[in-house]
């Protein structure tokens, strides 16, 4: 299977089973001129996506089994719902959630919950649930589909005293098909509208390679992925207006290597705040950690259990879960905390944000947790010593053939 599902499938999935309107983005792809007008692709994917989502999975058979099935799901559901609104009651808050301060002052929080491949019908319980808990800074992007139910979540939290807008961190991503400069701030300013929001605090260029200009997130013709012309110093530059205008509090990269890093240090004027990447002891990234701090370009990690979640069809070939690692599991075990804690604390320990997903208000907490319990450096130490230079996310068959792609370099 193709490597490029791992970022349409959650979008896909969304348009499909939960009717979730593109709005401006569709004005764009119709009216813009670089813009072919294709609409987004389904067919297999989604039936894939359907039969590896728990509340989706699509197996059940006519008649009374049907029936059964049914009824389970719903069962299910309904238990995982009312776990999550419990999740206050049950658990409490963390009152204070520490942050890093970025170069241009912003406070960003060290914990940001992911959205990506989350169950749709969960989205909003668990958005309010994490919100609840403490959480104050969420990860979402054009590509995951989250948008709207995660804005939605947000502004009812809002609505009811829970938090402020002010209290919270938002990091949004600029998707590839958008890299030609006329279309980042349409783009930026349509996924402000559908999250029902005045600003991002964070808006990053979700990687460095540069799809053809249309409808389609991935553009093929022939299963040939489609480039553009335009690249994504070009979108930077256009991203810089953006902070000018008020629409973001600041600009990042996310999946740039260290060459990609200088050059937009280099050439922009407004310097990138933050790399996202993929980090945890199989890929400690610790050369390109030190690169980004030569630039003050602070670290925000994803991928930071080794996406044990995530289908082994969507990940590279090989590599397991480094949570399930078991120099990890007799460490966390000596330290009475769990694995989870223990990967995200490592992270932590290094000064980096860490963008942690979940599904449970139990996970929620016990990830938050990670707070309260300490490395010290010769455990840091330990860890970094598991590093293979593996990834779980190579972009196989989605932008590897892109003169950008930014994984042929050592880091």
């Amino acid at each position: 299977m193709e490597f490029k599902v791992i970022f349409i499938m959650c979008f896909i999935l969304f348009r499909k089973l939960v009717p979730v309107e593109m709005g401006e983005i569709q004005k764009m792809a119709a009216n813009s001129p670089p813009f072919n007008g294709n609409s987004i692709p389904d067919g297999a994917v989604n039936k894939k996506l359907a039969a590896n989502t728990p509340l989706f999975n699509g197996n059940a058979t006519d008649g009374a089994v049907e029936e059964n099935y049914n009824l389970d799901v719903e069962n299910e559901y309904r238990s995982k719902t009312e776990e999550l609104i419990a999740a206050r009651s049950k658990y409490g808050s963390v009152n204070e959630m520490p942050y890093i301060e970025l170069k241009n002052g912003q406070k960003m929080p060290v914990l940001a919950v992911g959205t990506a491949l989350l169950e749709p019908k969960l989205i909003k319980h668990i958005i309010r649930a994490a919100i609840d808990l403490g959480y104050r800074a969420i990860d979402v992007a054009f590509i995951y589909g989250t948008e709207r139910p995660v804005g939605e979540a947000i502004r009812e939290k809002i609505l009811d005293g829970t938090v402020r807008r002010e209290d919270l961190f938002i990091m949004s991503k600029l998707w590839s098909t958008f890299h030609y400069p006329e279309l980042v701030e349409k783009a930026c300013r349509a996924s402000l509208e559908t999250m029902g929001l005045d600003y991002f605090d964070l808006y990053m260029i979700h990687n460095p390679m540069s799809f053809k200009e249309g409808g389609d997130p991935i553009p093929t013709i022939a299963n040939v992925l489609q480039y553009s012309d335009y690249e994504y110093l070009d979108a930077w530059f256009a991203m810089e207006k953006l902070v000018h205008k008020g629409l973001v509090k600041g600009i990042g990269l996310s999946n740039f290597n260290s060459s990609q890093v200088s050059r937009v240090n280099e050439k922009g004027s407004i310097k990138p705040l933050v790399n996202q990447v993929e980090c945890h002891p199989y890929l400690n990234q610790e050369r390109l950690i030190t690169f980004c701090k030569t630039y003050d370009v602070a670290i925000s990690c994803f991928g930071t259990l080794g996406s044990p979640g995530t289908p082994v069809d969507y990940k590279s070939p090989g590599v397991k879960p480094v949570i399930g690692d078991p120099i990890i599991t007799t460490m966390a075990a000596g330290m009475h905390i769990t694995p989870a804690q223990m990967l995200i604390r490592y992270q932590l320990e290094r000064g980096h944000n860490v963008v942690v997903k979940a599904s449970s208000a139990a996970h929620l907490w016990e990830n938050i947790q990670s707070l309260n319990c300490r490395l010290t450096q010769n455990e840091v130490e330990a860890l970094h010593l598991l590093n293979k230079n593996k990834r779980n996310f190579s972009f196989i068959g989605m932008g590897d053939t892109h003169k950008n792609y930014p994984f042929k370099d050592s880091f």
